[in-house]
């Protein structure tokens, strides 16, 4: 627990330094990509129509905003030659640039929402010859532009209405040379679409160079905000493919495809898409499909942290962002044009309200130690910082440039961190759970030797006992009753008691008893009681069953040494056996084959007979049917034959696999680490196997 306490401090340490570093970047690249901000652009104001452009702030790279008041000809869309002729219209009015025109009285006319109009400004530069460019707005409306009656910028079709109206977003630089004498500007505008009017971004003036400088340097963060998205997205949405119960990898991918879908297309980045996409796909088409992507972008970006915290982050809220995005592209197909820019603030307003809600419950999340908190924290907070500047400049109550692009940007560096760091901390916790799971294994393995190495012990403690016994039993009692036997034998050949039904009765004991006595002794040890043998040996095993149970057994062994002293041997001996009496009770086998081979330092003991196999002996009828037919007492010698099945356990179940006669050899086999398998032959019957190493060099050597 204490370690686990002390990794945990450490990653959230880690992780506030990760959010420091992160933002620090952020930064960095908003300093590198940022365009001309407004500290740099001086207002340009003009009187009567004429705007004098000062030669100082020119030449040092000054950038000016046109600002108005422009002369206005309402309801009028002029070229430089209808304002030329005779009968020219009289300006109606003036307009500040930037400026909506809805509720402005131009002479008798009070202009509404949507409508067109002609701007004219004239500019008295100073002396000199100069080449300039103008930047003019990248709002979703139709303008035509021109300087001293030439065309230089035009931007879809300016019409008097709706259906003439062809509006197109896309900004525009147009160079223009001045050579000292007063520049005439013509500016056709219609605007059917916003939901105010007018123009709502400056034009803007500087020396050639400085604005391509500019835009390219928006172009250039906006190709690099794109690309970070798409890696971004493709690289997490196939970390949930290869790992589908991370839903939080599948909404964070799909959250960077949306805003990339935005992002490309919507006039924050100059309309990037435009570079790319093919040219029958019409700009309004581009300009949805962006308020879509970032209409979705809210619902993924709520089910994505519910997905991280889903015990902090309202279940219910999530219905009511999902309805959001509903009613929104409902109402997108729905309303026309001029009601949707209404419905982008709206949206824009809920998107705040959300943000706001996630600072509060992400907040929480900090204060409660969640994983990667404090990052996804540190990115809305960013991201709420742009959002706010950007609805109040849509609204038109502040002037400046739209900062979404960086706001969205950090927040997606944030949570790309935050979703590396828990990854990375899941890796950890795997490599410490695969370690124990290694150290587990190990002592798992430490434990199953000792315990093999036990159970060969007791296996070979339990022989030793055995012989032990065995011993006991062929010098102790076997002695005593051939003793017996002898006296029997001596009082036998009195006259007095010779021949009669007692002592003829007590010759039988005493015979029956000795020879009880010494099969005993030969089953719980069958050896050769001679001291120039050193281990058992299976020959006297092999032949008592032959000549109790009547049946062809043969024996085939090969030993390399002329007495083998191999500690394997005894277990082998009981395994041979076991299978031996499973033989002779259970098979109805009319031939066994032994094989003892020692070679290659193992020892191969393999046991075959001719029965009727494993599938006969599992049934029970078949059990019963062998049983009957190998039935105590229907042979001369049962009793030998009893006493050879009771050496091999009491509840043998003969040939089935489950028996325990059979489980018993397997046990044996196994505590001296010997491959041990049962299996039908071909040809019909049993083969038991049973592989144990020899560890006695002097098979080897004598071998060799």
């Amino acid at each position: 627990m204490k370690d686990e306490a002390n990794l945990g401090q450490g990653a959230k340490g880690l992780e506030a330094a990760l959010a420091c570093v992160v933002l620090l970047f952020c930064a960095i690249l908003w300093v590198i990509f940022s365009a001309t901000d407004n500290r740099t652009i001086a207002e340009l104001d003009a009187r009567d129509g004429v705007a004098t452009v000062p030669e100082e702030l020119l030449d040092s790279g000054q950038v000016f905003a046109l600002s108005g008041p422009w002369q206005v000809f309402w309801g009028h869309l002029l070229t430089p030659e209808d304002l030329q002729r005779q009968d020219a219209p009289k300006p109606t009015g003036a307009l500040r640039f930037p400026g909506s025109w809805s509720g402005h009285r131009f002479g008798d006319a009070v202009a509404g929402a949507a409508g067109a109009a002609t701007f004219r400004l004239r500019l008295d530069p100073p002396g000199g010859k100069r080449a300039l460019t103008l930047r003019l707005f990248d709002l979703r409306l139709a303008y035509r532009l021109w300087a001293n009656g030439t065309l230089v910028a035009e931007s879809g079709r300016p019409g008097l209405d709706a259906a003439t109206e062809l509006a197109d977003r896309s900004l525009v630089l147009a160079p223009i040379e001045m050579t000292g004498r007063p520049v005439d500007l013509v500016l056709q505008v219609s605007n059917h679409g916003f939901r105010q009017g007018g123009v709502g971004d400056p034009i803007l003036l500087a020396k050639s160079g400085v604005l391509q400088t500019a835009r390219d340097r928006v172009w250039i963060f906006s190709a690099f905000f794109c690309g970070v998205l798409l890696v971004a997205g493709t690289y997490h949405l196939l970390i949930h493919f290869l790992r589908p119960r991370e839903v939080s990898f599948l909404y964070f991918g799909t959250y960077c495809l949306l805003i990339f879908g935005y992002a490309a297309n919507s006039n924050s980045t100059y309309w990037l898409s435009r570079a790319v996409v093919p040219g029958w796909i019409s700009p309004a088409a581009l300009d949805e499909f962006a308020l879509v992507c970032y209409a979705l972008s809210g619902a993924i970006i709520y089910r994505f942290y519910r997905g991280l915290f889903p015990s902090d982050i309202s279940r219910r809220l999530q219905v009511v962002s999902d309805l959001r995005a509903v009613v929104f592209l409902l109402s997108e197909l729905a309303l026309p044009p001029i009601w949707r820019s209404w419905l982008v603030v709206l949206l824009m307003l809920a998107g705040l309200a959300f943000t706001a809600y996630y600072l509060v419950r992400l907040s929480v999340c900090v204060m409660r130690r969640r994983p990667g908190a404090i990052l996804l924290f540190s990115g809305a907070v960013l991201l709420a910082s742009t959002s706010i500047h950007d609805v109040l400049v849509h609204a038109d109550i502040v002037e400046g440039e739209y900062m979404i692009l960086y706001g969205l940007f950090a927040l997606v560096l944030f949570q790309s961190s935050a979703l590396a760091m828990r990854h990375v901390q899941s890796f950890q916790m795997a490599e410490r759970l695969s370690e124990d799971l290694h150290n587990n294994l190990d002592a798992l393995k430490a434990e199953m030797k000792r315990r093999r190495d036990l159970e060969a012990e007791v296996v070979r403690v339990s022989e030793e006992e055995r012989r032990r016994v065995s011993y006991q039993i062929h010098d102790g009692l076997c002695q005593q009753l051939t003793a017996a036997r002898l006296r029997y034998s001596m009082l036998s050949g009195v006259a007095a008691v010779k021949d009669t039904p007692p002592m003829i009765e007590l010759g039988r004991v005493l015979s029956e008893a000795a020879e009880d006595a010494y099969a005993l002794s030969r089953g719980m040890w069958p050896v050769e009681h001679d001291t120039a043998l050193t281990g058992p040996t299976i020959g006297e095993l092999v032949e008592s069953a032959r000549r109790t149970s009547g049946i062809e057994i043969n024996l085939t062994q090969n030993w390399p040494c002329a007495s083998c002293a191999g500690e394997n041997l005894g277990v082998l001996q009981r395994i041979a056996q076991e299978a031996l009496a499973n033989a002779v009770r259970h098979a109805g086998a009319t031939r066994i084959d032994v094989s003892l081979v020692c070679e290659d330092g193992a020892t191969r003991l393999e046991v075959k007979d001719d029965g009727a196999g494993l599938l006969t002996d599992a049934t029970p009828d078949g059990a019963r049917q062998l049983r009957q037919r190998r039935a105590p007492g229907s042979h001369p010698e049962a009793r030998e034959n009893n006493r050879i099945d009771r050496t091999c356990g009491p509840g043998s179940s003969g040939l089935a696999l489950g028996g325990l006669g059979l489980r018993i050899m397997r046990h044996r086999a196994s505590a001296i680490g010997a491959e041990f398998s049962i299996e039908g032959s071909p040809g019909g019957g049993t083969v038991v196997r049973c592989c144990a190493p020899c560890e006695n060099r002097t098979c080897s050597e004598v071998a060799s």
